[in-house]
Order: structure tokens, then sequence, then C-alpha cells
């Protein structure tokens, strides 16, 4: 085989990245970094499937009950709510974080801390980073050999 022939394997989702939060003004870095597992980790997948079976789920109840002639009444769902979903699934997704300072306390990785981190609504921009961070695939393949 040629030298020159792409490995498609080369290109493959790494199991974790890190991101690099920055300033959320400046956008400068800050040191402080997240690690998250990639696309195809198994905890990203069992998080995948989790919320595939569920909207599979609603999907089949909606059919049956449009079939059996009944209406059907979409879950109440508050913004609250969706925060608090996309928060879940992002503490799932993340391995863990730098060690920093909250208000002058050193503040260690735990999921109970990721998620109190994340609701704040004063920290929303680290919100915005991460999630922009999880929906590039990109941030997972590693960098050509060539480039």
């Amino acid at each position: 085989m040629k030298d020159d022939v792409l490995d498609l394997a080369s290109l493959d989702a790494l199991d974790e990245a890190v991101l690099v939060i920055r300033h959320p003004t400046t956008d400068a870095p800050t040191g402080w970094t997240w690690t998250f597992f990639g696309p195809a980790h198994p905890v990203t997948v069992e998080l995948a499937d989790r919320f595939s079976r569920e909207a599979l789920r609603k999907a089949a109840a909606r059919r049956q009950a449009q079939a059996n002639g009944r209406k059907w009444k979409e879950d109440e769902q508050s913004p609250d709510d969706l925060n608090r979903e996309n928060v879940d699934g992002i503490v799932a997704r993340t391995k863990g974080f730098s060690t920093i300072k909250l208000n002058g306390e050193e503040l260690v990785f735990s999921k109970e801390k990721a998620t109190e981190l994340l609701l704040d609504r004063r920290k929303g921009w680290l919100v915005k980073q991460v999630m922009e961070f999880l929906r590039a695939e990109e941030n997972f393949i590693p960098p050509s050999a060539t480039s």
C-alpha cells in the first residue's frame, strides 16, 4: 500500500478531548481545562442511547394515542427543565476539570460541583463554551500528521 494513501482510521474520534476555557469577553485562555468523553466513548454512547430510547418511547405513545383516537398532550417542559437536561448531559460526558478557585476557595472536580457551576445563571458563558465544544465532533479528531 502506498504511504500517501489516507488511512481512514487516523480520522476516528478520540475517546476524550480537552477544552481550554476562555475568558468570556477577551477570549483569552484561562488555563482552566475540562476533559470530555468523545462521541464513541461508552459513556457518550449510553447517554445518546438513553435520549434516543426516550424519544422513541414518546413517539410510540403518541402514535398509539392517535391510532386509538385519543388526543395526545405533549409533556410540559419548562426552560429550567430543559436547562437541567442539558446540564445533566454535559456532566455525564465530563471526565473532569482542572482545579480552580471559586470565591477564594479551591474547587476540585466532582459531578455535583460541575452541575452546580453549570446551573449557575451567572456562568451561562461557561455552558455556551462547553456546548459548542461538545457539538463540534472535530474537537475529538486528532490533527493530521501532515498538518
